[in-house]
């Protein structure tokens, strides 16, 4: 997946090298028109290699900040949120000391929070304008588990973190955005794919949370590689 995302980003660069720079104004392009755009994204995370065989999907949220670095905003800076979900249970259990008469909820949450960054090319004109970004920063992988009442009706009142780590995180996008308005304020569907790898980091999955639950012990993470690609859909939208 690595080696068809420098390809396709490699094809696309020349593509943009090839374009006679200035032919086209930012706007008639297709492409984000202001100095500066942002995009929110939904997000559904497919993992990969070792990761993929000891976790499953994730869902989560994204968003982004566009900077436009040439008058033709085909060469920009773009830095990069996102948060994913990717393993989640609930155990019902008793308060001690009730008799089983009062019930509350064990929730045990496994997450993802990458802050990457990195430059954004951005393809032809048209309606769809294709990019490809190559990006580098950190994830955090952490797993806590909370109690609350069994209803939901209270706050949690007990956390504790199971395992936490941060790792380098380094990678690419591509993705095409679809113009939908060209009003004062450009708005564009923005649909991508971005792949990032972790060489080495700590996490848990359910297999490590349940045996920890049953033998009434701490968890014991997993560690190793930690890839993942993330399909996104979203918008964009001009902020200055």
């Amino acid at each position: 997946m690595r080696a068809r995302l420098y390809s396709l980003g490699s094809a696309l660069a020349v593509v943009l090298l090839a374009e006679p720079a200035g032919a086209q104004s930012p706007a008639e392009r297709g492409a984000p028109s202001g100095r500066g755009s942002v995009g929110i994204h939904l997000q559904v995370s497919e993992p990969k290699g070792g990761f993929g065989q000891n976790t499953g999907n994730g869902f989560g949220v994204g968003g982004y900040v566009l900077v436009r670095l040439d008058p033709n905003a085909i060469t920009n800076l773009r830095s990069d949120l996102s948060f994913l979900t990717y393993g989640s249970s609930t155990r019902r259990i008793p308060l001690s000391g009730t008799g089983g008469l009062i019930q509350l909820d064990l929730r045990t949450t496994s997450s993802i929070v990458s802050v990457v960054a990195g430059p954004q090319l951005l393809g032809p004109t048209g309606t769809f304008t294709p990019y490809a970004t190559a990006l580098g920063g950190f994830s955090v992988f952490w797993t806590s588990s909370a109690i609350e009442g069994a209803n939901n009706e209270n706050a949690a009142f007990a956390t504790t973190t199971n395992a936490s780590d941060a790792a380098w995180a380094y990678g690419g996008a591509v993705g095409s955005y679809i113009r939908v308005s060209n009003g004062k304020n450009p708005v564009r569907i923005d649909l991508g794919a971005r792949f990032l790898r972790h060489d080495d980091v700590r996490y848990l999955n359910a297999d490590r949370v349940r045996d920890a639950y049953n033998n009434d012990r701490p968890p014991v993470p997993l560690r190793g590689r930690a890839d993942f690609v993330t399909y996104y859909l979203g918008i964009n939208a001009i902020a200055f």
